[in-house]
């Protein structure tokens, strides 16, 4: 009976690592992801695919440098990255990238 008892245990433990390997264990995407997963969705031009990969390797390198930031400094950052990419986007598309926003917000209050 033990036995059962220590196979379900490590069943349930297996399927939780897998779930969250399949969910990106929470890893940053990396710019070049994040910018195809962009151009998918929002059909980004060629041109605007240049300048949001530039918005997104200054903020990188931004938050790479010096101390963390706290959580207030980030998210008024990925305000300003949110207004610069906005600039560049037609109105459909502000409206579908809007969508991702809210899409990625619950993940962001974990």
């Amino acid at each position: 009976m033990q036995k059962i008892y220590v196979i379900a245990l490590a069943l349930m433990l297996g399927a939780g690592t897998l779930s969250a390997q399949q969910r990106g264990g929470g890893r940053r995407m990396s710019v070049e992801d994040r910018v195809a997963e962009m151009t998918k969705t929002l059909g980004l031009s060629e041109d605007q695919q240049k300048k949001i990969t530039a918005i997104y390797i200054e903020f990188e390198s931004k938050r790479k440098e010096g101390t963390r930031p706290s959580r207030e400094e980030m998210k008024a950052k990925q305000e300003q990255m949110d207004k610069q990419i906005n600039a560049l986007l037609t109105d459909e598309q502000k409206k579908k990238y809007e969508e991702m926003a809210k899409a990625r917000q619950p993940r962001r209050n974990k």
